[in-house]
């Protein structure tokens, strides 16, 4: 991690490139892509709560009552009989008291985490960030000026194109701290609204940036 000390500006003095309002909607790609993930988990975990309480235990009782009408075969003489059976019992699978549970887990904890992962994808990907001038607009957060802002993480924005700006609003003041990410945003505004915030925050303000690594 390296910290950066940012170049002396005037927050006051917007440009006329600033002044524009810039918008960057949740992308569709990115958002779709994780509620699939979601409602596949959920599928899954359907299928395992299938597996693990109706079908699989079916099979067992299945293969208890062949095997007991293969010896009773057996006792009678009908050969026939037993080879039909004996067929069968080839056809059909035991599960045992573990494989019974690991279904059972799975279709506890897959639609579980399916849920949860659909619903903070919603909720991640909620409203629009918008920017008029200095002024950022992010859901879940109040407005926020360049003035606000105390820190500028960029860690992980060359990897996965997530920057969090600290920020502190209100008197007395209040902290918080918000995320931008031109992956779950579009990214062209996304990546403008944080260039004209690095423009034009105060000088006192740092930023932890991380080795390049995204294309």
């Amino acid at each position: 991690m390296t910290q950066i000390d940012q170049p002396v500006s005037n927050p006051a003095a917007t440009t006329a490139a600033d002044a524009h309002e810039l918008v960057a909607e949740p992308d569709p790609g990115y958002r779709w892509k994780h509620l699939i993930v979601s409602v596949a988990m959920i599928g899954f975990g359907l299928w395992f709560a299938y597996d693990g309480w109706k079908k699989w235990p079916e099979e067992n009782a299945r293969i208890a009552q062949v095997q007991k009408e293969k010896d009773a075969a057996n006792a009678s003489g009908d050969s026939a009989k037993v080879e039909a059976l004996a067929k069968e019992l080839q056809d059909l699978n035991y599960h045992s008291e573990m494989d019974l549970g690991i279904q059972k887990i799975l279709a506890i904890v897959l639609p579980a985490f399916g849920l949860f992962w659909g619903g903070w994808t919603i909720k991640d990907t909620r409203g629009v960030y918008r920017m008029q001038g200095n002024s950022l607009h992010v859901p879940g957060h109040p407005p926020v000026t360049v003035d606000d802002i105390r820190r500028i993480d960029k860690r992980k924005w060359d990897k996965k194109g997530i920057a969090f700006l600290h920020y502190e609003v209100g008197q007395p003041p209040t902290e918080g701290v918000l995320k931008l990410d031109d992956f779950a945003y579009d990214r062209k505004p996304t990546d403008e609204m944080l260039e004209r915030i690095e423009r034009n925050v105060m000088s006192s303000v740092t930023t932890e940036v991380a080795p390049a690594t995204r294309a």
